[in-house]
């Protein structure tokens, strides 16, 4: 969603019943305007919320000149304040999805770590032993 139109787009969404609250809009609509102008981007488009344990994120993606190469993802815990997502690599996205199971926590220190089965499974079996 462009943020230019973000206001009256969100009822357009609004029938899937994740809706934003009233703060959460008027949050968000001034600060994609603001992340817009520090970030000297040409578009912010606003991507949705991630529903988590502890807390929801918001995400966003600014745009400059070149629409392809001239990308960055942002997220808020607040609709207020953004923080850049960090660059991605094909090992990471692997790390990650052995990694994260279950429910989204949403806490940015959160670190997911990969359990092991087989190596859960032969330390119980030394311990019988």
């Amino acid at each position: 969603m462009d943020s230019n139109s973000l206001y009256y787009s969100l009822d357009l969404v609004a029938s899937s019943g994740r809706v934003l609250t009233v703060e959460q809009r008027t949050a968000l609509h001034t600060s994609l305007l603001i992340l817009k102008k520090n970030y000297k981007f040409q578009r912010v488009m606003f991507w949705g919320k991630i529903l988590g344990i502890k807390r929801d994120y918001f995400i966003a993606q600014g745009r400059g000149e070149d629409e392809i190469k001239d990308q960055k993802y942002l997220y808020s815990l607040n609709c207020i304040d953004w923080l850049l997502l960090p660059f991605t690599t094909e090992s990471m996205i692997e790390e990650v999805s052995k990694a994260a199971k279950g429910h989204f926590i949403g806490d940015p220190s959160f670190v997911y770590e990969q359990k092991i089965q087989g190596d859960r499974e032969e330390a119980a079996e030394e311990n019988k032993t």
